[in-house]
């Protein structure tokens, strides 16, 4: 499995759009073929961190890295990068 864990902060005045917005985005992605789960939770620091699973990194890639994917479209659609900006993400093949 290749799994991610991507760090995500709202622009200050923009908290309850963007989890509306990011939880919208979030059932997207969780509903795409190779998408194994998704969770997400607010980090003591008040940053949102999800946790995602995929088949493998080709299929990560075809999803993410992919601008007509239905991800990326959902993402630039709702404009959720108006309402929180990406901060990191580490990605890797789990060993179990």
């Amino acid at each position: 499995m290749y799994l991610v864990v991507s760090q995500w902060e709202a622009i200050p005045g923009h908290e309850e759009e963007f989890e509306r917005i990011g939880l919208e985005v979030g059932d997207i992605l969780a509903s795409l073929p190779g998408v194994e789960f998704l969770k997400s939770f607010q980090a003591d620091s008040g940053r949102i961190v999800a946790v995602h699973g995929y088949t493998d990194e080709a299929t990560y890639n075809g999803i993410v890295n992919n601008p007509a994917s239905p991800f990326i479209k959902a993402i630039e659609e709702k404009q959720l990068e108006s309402h929180g900006k990406w901060i990191s993400s580490e990605r890797g093949v789990t060993k179990q």
